[in-house]
């Protein structure tokens, strides 16, 4: 793998930067900002719907639901970026997300986690990069998966 010109590598983490840190402060116009009009998605390792494709304004609504009463915590590392074409770049890095519940008569208990690793593919959209595509593998997660609708057993 041929590593890519820093300034393109800066530019990528920016973007997943602000993607992750708009889930935790439940920004959604700061993720939308990082999507492309149509978004491929696939969370089928997570137990979620099989592999789609939506708008990058649908996949806003979906998180936006998904987490509207639990405190989030995201965290990637080992990003590796790579430039596939003049217009399409790749991104895979590791993640561990926290949840907890936001509710004052939350127990201890009441927390749901997870890590693996997210595939992204980003290409540029009125010269500046969006995600286009977001391929989630989940290694493992822990505690009450009732706190996330977005999870199998939550959004259920």
């Amino acid at each position: 793998m041929k590593p890519v010109h820093p300034g393109l590598f800066a530019h990528i983490n920016d973007v997943l930067c602000r993607f992750f840190l708009a889930f935790d402060q439940k920004d959604w116009s700061l993720m939308a900002d990082c999507l492309a009009s149509e978004v491929a998605i696939d969370y089928a390792s997570s137990g979620r719907e099989p592999p789609s494709t939506m708008s990058g304004q649908d996949f806003v609504e979906r998180r936006r639901k998904a987490v509207d009463r639990l405190a989030k915590h995201h965290s990637f590392s080992n990003l590796l970026v790579t430039q596939d074409s003049e217009t399409r770049v790749s991104a895979r890095c590791n993640y561990l997300i926290l949840r907890f519940s936001s509710l004052p008569e939350a127990a201890d208990e009441d927390f749901f986690h997870s890590c693996g690793s997210y595939e992204f593919a980003l290409s540029p959209v009125d010269g500046y990069w969006k995600i286009a595509s977001i391929k989630q593998n989940a290694l493992r997660s822990w505690g009450n998966s009732s706190l996330h609708g977005g999870s199998a057993q939550g959004g259920k």
